[in-house]
């Protein structure tokens, strides 16, 4: 059974583990069996696929030159919301791992490893938390493979179920980011999703919070509906 952390705030060896399956360490499209489509023959895994990602403009960044701050974004080329109107989403499953604290315009490239074990065997050095003025060296991050409940527009949503438009996505949880999605996504997974995280939605927003000295657009997430059993098996095909 795979463990992860509730939060940055409480002690590390205060774990959640879901039976299930849906809460992972590392991505969680590493491990997923890929069959093989129509017209595919051969031996594929989850590397040969490549995912949407799901994303929130900035003020800088390639998104940030043809979408506002706080629009939702598809991939990098589709609006699906503003950011002020709610979009509905269902995490499939959602991993975590650590990421290198660097500078952002330091040009180099921060490792990323699925467990504190692996971040201290390649730096025996590592911190995890502030400490005597410092900001840790590594930080959490999560990839969470999320099901988006989209219009009429079957092009960027072209799954469908019970007459329902539905894209996937892999959505990258880092910085700010992470304590207001990550951490409630866990919590919730803890709370009234303990029988996995992908038997009800949530509903994803954003807001501007403070970061620092600056002010970013942050992910809002609050709970949404229960499924039913049938569209929780649907989901499964896919994760």
């Amino acid at each position: 059974m795979a463990k992860t952390a509730l939060s940055e705030t409480q002690s590390e060896e205060t774990a959640l583990t879901n039976a299930t399956g849906d809460i992972i360490e590392g991505s969680p499209t590493a491990t997923l069996a890929v069959q093989p489509g129509a017209g595919l023959v051969g031996d594929f895994d989850a590397s040969d696929i490549s995912f949407p990602k799901l994303q929130i403009a900035q003020g800088v960044g390639a998104l940030s030159e043809n979408y506002k701050k706080g629009t939702i974004v598809l991939d990098g080329e589709f609006e699906i919301s503003n950011g002020e109107e709610e979009v509905e989403i269902t995490v499939c499953r959602i991993g975590k791992m650590f990421e290198e604290n660097i500078e952002w315009d330091s040009g180099e490239i921060p490792r990323i490893f699925n467990t504190k074990a692996e971040v201290l065997e390649a730096d025996p050095e590592a911190s995890f938390v502030w400490a005597d003025g410092k900001p840790a060296s590594w930080k959490p991050i999560a990839d969470a493979l999320v099901c988006i409940k989209g219009g009429d527009d079957t092009t960027n949503f072209p799954f469908e179920y019970n007459g329902e438009n539905y894209a996937f996505a892999v959505w990258r949880i880092k910085g700010t980011a992470y304590k207001h999605a990550a951490v409630p996504i866990f919590t919730a997974a803890k709370m009234y999703y303990r029988d996995g995280i992908n038997v009800g939605s949530f509903q994803l927003s954003t807001q501007k919070v403070k970061a620092g000295n600056n002010v970013v657009h942050a992910p809002k997430l609050r709970k949404g509906a229960r499924h039913d059993k049938k569209f929780v098996e649907w989901l499964k095909d896919f994760s």
